[in-house]
């Protein structure tokens, strides 16, 4: 069995914003959304420079660990963003979500970071495996706010964690095992902040075409009021023995990715890409004639933007808005002129150090004092156990701002990877009460996932007894009437159980793997 996934992508501005700052990418082996930020032409250069850093990835079959491919591919994402505020600090202040799924053969590699995000459509339900890197989402966890307080909360749109090329990317990254006729979803906010999950479960589960998928999502936040820009990848697994379908072998850009370009450059040979047309012409996928206008018949020959210098990129797309980029080469060329300094006195000196050492004394106990207050959750030093330490993640002169406070009994490696970064993170939690919450919020999650795995196994041991039954029953020489009424007689084992989504392999928990698996000839 060999799967592989069809896919569809669209990208539209909304009804509120002058630009589109998103970008998308869809490809045989990666799929990625970026949603860009930092104000006109910025957004767009963020979002843009890393899905060009990103689509390398789909440049060659994935190597063995596809978890480390993806750090080191967002890493270089956030070196490029890096290099491109270095050049042109104009731009100081831009930054990106990402959510990507990096494939291979039924894995599902999947790496985020911001508040894009990914969903998986499995036997109808609708199951989200990532999490917002939001301050509104922190509340929810810490238990301070409920779900239905995330949207008209004032600082909603806060985001803990991006990619801004000035801190270092902590991107989460898990694997997921793929099912025939799985379906993902990656999006932009512009979709899930307007669009209720019931409704996406709804479009998703009963509209077979991924191309009509994502129009149908596109309008529904568009009717939802369009307040920001909409981009969204559906993705189908597909077997292909299995199935009629032809899966998806072009790749596609879409949104600002697919309209940095520039006639004085070339491609580099590794597309060709497509772009997808869409509302208000951010998508158009022709090329265009002599005056500039959209050419219908002539095929628009498509620059790779990874090749593209940061300078270029920024002209590339400050002139697609209407940008003035004179600001950035201003700065550039700026030095700051040489201002005379006279002595210090020396008394003056004294004093000024004797005042600081003081507030440095002071500053550093009421620090200290206010990091006793503090709480985390975080992982013992052989990583073993969860736990609750007290104080702040962080060493003074070789000594720890922090101990261990209390011990949860929890396994990490039972923790279901959609928590891991919770745990890893440390800084999830500001109080006692906080730390129980999230703790709590885990242990649920894992005796969820330790219970499915119990009921799948009892049902196995069912299933085995009573496809026996049925063996012996049927090697009795007796005839065919009471050979039927000995089977009718033993019972079944019941309703299959649904193998548990987002845990950790059942190994984690005792069970073996072949234990979850009927034997040869059982149904």
């Amino acid at each position: 069995m060999t799967l592989v996934l069809r896919y569809a992508v669209r990208s539209d501005v909304g009804l509120l914003r002058e630009g589109n700052e998103d970008s998308a990418y869809a490809g045989p082996r990666l799929l990625a959304v970026a949603d860009g930020m930092g104000g006109h032409a910025a957004g767009e250069v963020a979002s843009s420079l890393t899905i060009a850093s990103m689509t390398k990835l789909d440049s060659e079959p994935p190597g063995g660990d596809m978890l480390a491919e993806l750090a080191a591919a967002v890493a270089a994402a956030n070196t490029r963003l890096q290099e491109m505020i270095i050049a042109n600090p104009a731009v100081e202040g831009m930054g990106t979500t990402l959510t990507a799924l990096f494939w291979s053969d039924g894995h599902a590699a999947v790496c985020h970071i911001g508040d894009s995000r990914g969903y998986l459509l499995r036997e109808g339900e609708l199951y989200q495996i990532t999490h917002d890197h939001t301050l509104v989402q922190s509340l929810v966890d810490e238990g301070r706010i409920s779900v239905d307080d995330v949207s008209t909360h004032p600082q909603r749109s806060l985001l803990l964690r991006a990619l801004d090329g000035r801190s270092v990317a902590e991107p989460d990254l898990s694997v997921h095992d793929a099912q025939p006729g799985d379906r993902y979803l990656l999006c932009s906010d512009g979709l899930s902040g307007v669009v209720s999950d019931e409704t996406l479960r709804e479009a998703m589960a009963t509209i077979e075409d991924p191309e009509a998928v994502t129009r149908q999502l596109i309008e529904l936040a568009l009717h939802g009021g369009g307040p920001d820009n909409i981009t969204c990848i559906v993705a189908d697994v597909v077997d292909t023995a299995a199935s009629r379908v032809s899966p998806t072998g072009t790749p596609v850009l879409a949104g600002a990715a697919a309209n940095v370009h520039d006639s004085r450059l070339s491609t580099d040979g590794t597309g060709p890409f497509g772009t997808d047309g869409d509302h208000q012409g951010n998508h158009y996928t022709g090329s265009y004639d002599e005056d500039g206008h959209p050419s219908m018949t002539v095929a628009r020959p498509v620059v790779a933007v990874d090749d593209l210098d940061p300078d270029e990129i920024a002209l590339a797309l400050a002139s697609e808005n209407g940008t003035d980029m004179t600001a950035v080469r201003a700065r550039r060329s700026h030095r700051a002129q040489p201002r005379r300094v006279r002595r210090r006195r020396w008394p003056i000196v004294t004093t000024s150090l004797v005042v600081l050492l003081a507030v440095v004394i002071g500053g550093g106990y009421a620090a200290w004092r206010w990091s006793q207050d503090q709480y985390y959750i975080g992982a013992d030093s052989k990583g073993q156990e969860v736990l609750i330490y007290r104080g702040v993640n962080q060493h003074i002169a070789g000594i720890s701002l922090s101990h261990r406070f209390h011990g949860t009994g929890i396994k990490l490696t039972q923790v279901p990877p959609s928590y891991q970064q919770t745990v890893k993170a440390t800084d999830a939690a500001s109080n006692l009460s906080s730390a129980q919450a999230i703790v709590a919020n885990i242990r649920s999650a894992v005796a969820t996932c330790q219970q499915g795995y119990v009921a799948l196994r009892q049902w196995v041991l069912r299933d085995n007894a009573y496809q026996a039954a049925l063996a012996q029953a049927r090697k009795q020489h007796k005839p065919a009437k009471d050979i039927a009424k000995d089977i009718k007689a033993i019972p079944g084992p019941g309703q299959q159980p649904v193998r548990p989504p987002m845990c950790q392999p059942s190994t984690a928990f005792g069970i073996a793997a072949d234990a979850l698996v009927p034997s040869p000839g059982a149904s």
